[in-house]
């Protein structure tokens, strides 16, 4: 087994259950529209408190994806592992354009308001909606939703690892 910390991993989707008898899983995607499984890649299951690696032999599928992995060669095997969050390295994700971020980069950053500059709390998780994604905010110990649109979001600052929100003062009580 091989030990890795968590902070270097990202939740891709989980393992839904077997499919068919020689180890092949039927999977869930967080990200529907994902396209990181198309490589040749090593996904991590979390298991004993340790994380294990499992090179991905293949995919298949559009809506409903179906793979196989290394070592799991049997509908047990598959058993063994269903119903488990997997997880890819950050160093797996494919290089993208500069003006470009992928959303799990902003989690933990901290938000300002843009008129008051005030620190309102930081971005604990991003949730996918059928209408684009929101921010899930923890402001003063309450969760706030912010939409991920330009009517709210002034500007990312990556250095800084800071977000500045506009317009928010109907979704947030400053």
């Amino acid at each position: 087994m091989n030990k890795k910390k968590h902070a270097e991993f990202i939740p891709l989707g989980k393992l839904v259950k077997p499919h068919g008898i020689k180890g092949e899983l039927k999977l869930f995607l967080y990200n529907k529209d994902s396209n990181i499984l198309k490589q040749k890649i090593n996904i991590w299951i979390e298991r004993d408190d340790c994380l294990t690696s499992f090179e991905l032999l293949s995919t298949r599928g559009n809506e409903s994806k179906i793979v196989k992995l290394e070592k799991i060669n049997s509908r047990n095997d598959a058993k063994s592992i269903s119903n488990k969050e997997f997880f890819i390295n950050r160093d797996d994700f494919p290089n993208i354009e500069s003006d470009n971020f992928y959303i799990n980069d902003i989690i933990d950053f901290k938000v300002v308001e843009s008129d008051s500059n005030k620190d309102l709390g930081y971005i604990y998780d991003i949730f996918s909606m059928p209408g684009g994604n929101v921010m899930g905010i923890n402001c003063n110990e309450k969760e706030v939703l912010v939409p991920m649109v330009d009517e709210y979001i002034q500007f990312f600052d990556f250095e800084k690892k800071i977000v500045v929100l506009k317009n928010i003062k109907e979704l947030i009580e400053l």
